[in-house]
């Protein structure tokens, strides 16, 4: 399996966030990541009323921390990290992931949990998503993608800010592994998981109201 990581983008974002999308820059002896590829398509669009903001990032710790400090200074409404999946026959949806850093470091968090599942609404993404190269998964890896999703998921159940649209709940979060293009195009994969993200802000059950404003380039 390789999981993939891209540099910022510029970006301003309100107190009244929207989505944060995260893909990887390209990797080791693959000419692209379609993790990347997806996120990039997918910046700047709009679903159920909030704004996709999609950075990539490296695939290193620093790739993984740069997200981190993302998620922890932002107010998103949702959280979705793609990654790139060499083997995969579909767009695998992780459950959850281990404690457990990239290249065998040890624990992510020493006194945390050993599994943190997903903070998204599974069922309501399962009753939703018909697509036919959906597949489940409980096993993220070993490498940074697993890292990203527990940092991620860690943080959610940690901090003490609510989400910009549904007070005192937990923002919904999910990893999904991209398969490479020649087996899933661009066009199909960047649609999924448009869907999949308006499956997850829909399940909130929180008002749709916003106001947001974000510049990038």
């Amino acid at each position: 399996m390789a999981c993939h990581v891209w540099s910022f983008m510029a970006w301003v974002v309100t107190s009244e966030a929207a989505i944060l999308l995260t893909g990887y820059n390209r990797w080791g002896n693959f000419s692209q990541n379609p993790s990347g590829e997806v996120a990039e398509a997918l910046n700047g669009s709009v679903v159920e009323d909030l704004l996709i903001h999609s950075i990539r990032i490296d695939v290193s710790e620093a790739g993984v921390l740069e997200a981190s400090q993302m998620v922890r200074d932002g107010l998103w409404d949702a959280i979705v990290h793609l990654g790139f999946e060499d083997e995969a026959k579909g767009l695998k949806l992780e459950t959850m992931a281990f404690n457990a850093r990239a290249e065998n470091k040890g624990p992510v968090v020493p006194t945390g949990p050993k599994l943190l599942p997903t903070t998204g609404d599974l069922g309501a993404v399962a009753l939703n998503t018909k697509n036919p190269h959906e597949l489940w998964s409980r096993d993220a890896g070993t490498f940074f993608c697993n890292e990203i999703y527990y940092r991620t998921l860690y943080q959610l159940r940690e901090r003490e800010k609510p989400t910009a649209r549904c007070r005192g709940a937990l923002v919904p979060c999910l990893f999904i592994h991209v398969p490479p293009l020649h087996q899933l195009p661009l066009k199909e994969s960047s649609s999924f998981v448009f869907s999949l993200l308006g499956d997850l802000i829909r399940a909130s059950g929180c008002p749709r109201t916003r106001k947001w404003f974000h510049a990038y380039g």
